[in-house]
């Protein structure tokens, strides 16, 4: 596969959407590009792209790992256009594709298409394990789990995992985990005429939300300090000349490696307390809904020393060390499997969702390099 069919892929990729529960037809391209490329390549029960590739000699497994499904495009313009542009508009040098999910994460995708393709020709010492799944962004690993379930139950046994999300080129080696609260308060009814005769719960979720900067924000040397962000608001009977008796919130709270998530709800659960017992007619119920835990892989591991050696040496730059803003299926792959995980992908992660999302043809072309010969030389070091 030449560098110009590389660009061409990637732009049909964008140009086929695929929102999360519609992967099919990205399923189907894939399908027919790896035909021949990989010794088996077949999509599960689940909806996943799956493929296996032998090297010809012996030598560790390694996965590689996207996903399909993408957000929808909102407000973007044209948003499945795959158009080749000038990037100085995004503040990026060079070319870029643009389009949902150029970046999260079909450009990565393709580049793992490309390295498959490379490394078919050359050969390597180990194996290849190829997954594209779906149903990432729902952010419950459904895909991924289950991709990685029916490896295992074939026989294959990864010895790293490497995540094709967008890492501007560095080597990510994990994120903070994500809670996500349901809050509720309780008031009582009145007429809006009279509403002195109920207690609104929009009033005392209020109390609530100007206490949230009062909650501890530890942070970790390379994921960052924790946050937190009300992200839906609501209240019922929700009715014209109705004082609410309750009002719902929904709370995102990331924490750190090495935490428990009974440290962030503790905390929140200390300011519940403390409302109740300063605020006349407080009371409030706290759920915890979701939870994708924090992971975070050594830096001294020998595959992410290395990973970040076979991209400097491509690329030609420094390459740090660091983590996603966001969370990845590399929560379920590296701490419900055991796989020691790492993140190498093109494009910036802060274009994600955005209505400005694309991708720079010179990382894609770099990251196609980059997990060609990671696999090749993995062989020195696991």
């Amino acid at each position: 596969m030449t560098d110009e069919e590389l660009i061409a892929l990637t732009q049909e990729m964008v140009r086929t959407p695929s929102p999360t529960y519609e992967e099919g037809p990205l399923a189907e391209l894939l399908v027919r590009e790896l035909k021949g490329r990989l010794n088996e390549v077949w999509v599960d029960d689940a909806g996943n792209v799956l493929g296996i590739l032998d090297g010809g000699r012996p030598g560790p497994t390694v996965l590689f790992n996207g996903h399909m499904d993408h957000v929808d495009p909102g407000d973007m313009p044209d948003p499945y256009s795959g158009a080749l542009m000038d990037g100085a508009r995004f503040g990026v040098a060079g070319q870029v594709i643009y389009g949902r999910a150029a970046m999260d994460m079909k450009g990565a995708l393709a580049a793992m298409v490309a390295a498959v393709d490379d490394l078919k020709r050359t050969g390597f010492a180990g194996r290849l394990l190829f997954t594209a799944v779906v149903q990432e962004e729902p952010a419950v690993g459904f895909g991924a789990r289950a991709a990685v379930r029916n490896l295992l139950a074939r026989g294959e046994r990864p010895a790293v995992a490497v995540i094709g999300e967008a890492t501007n080129g560095n080597v990510y080696l994990g994120h903070r985990g994500r809670l996500e609260f349901e809050v509720t308060t309780f008031g009582r009814t009145a007429h809006a005429s009279n509403p002195d005769r109920g207690i609104n719960a929009v009033y005392l979720m209020a109390e609530l939300i100007r206490a949230l900067p009062t909650l501890p924000l530890p942070e970790h040397p390379l994921a960052g300090r924790c946050t937190y962000a009300v992200t839906r608001i609501s209240c019922s009977p929700g009715r014209l000349s109705v004082v609410p008796d309750r009002c719902d919130l929904t709370l995102d709270v990331r924490y750190l490696p090495g935490e428990a998530p009974d440290r962030p709800e503790g905390d929140l659960r200390a300011i519940l307390g403390r409302l109740e017992a300063e605020v006349p007619n407080f009371r409030a119920e706290l759920r915890r809904t979701k939870d994708m835990p924090p992971f975070l892989t050594p830096p001294e591991h020998p595959a992410a020393q290395l990973l970040r050696a076979v991209a400097e040496g491509v690329s030609g730059r420094p390459v740090s060390f660091g983590t996603w803003r966001f969370g990845t299926d590399g929560t379920f792959i590296a701490n419900e499997f055991g796989i020691p995980t790492l993140g190498y992908g093109p494009g910036g992660e802060w274009f994600a969702h955005t209505p400005e999302e694309h991708l720079p043809v010179n990382q894609l072309l770099v990251a196609r390099q980059v997990y060609a010969e990671f696999v090749r030389r993995v062989h020195q070091v696991l």
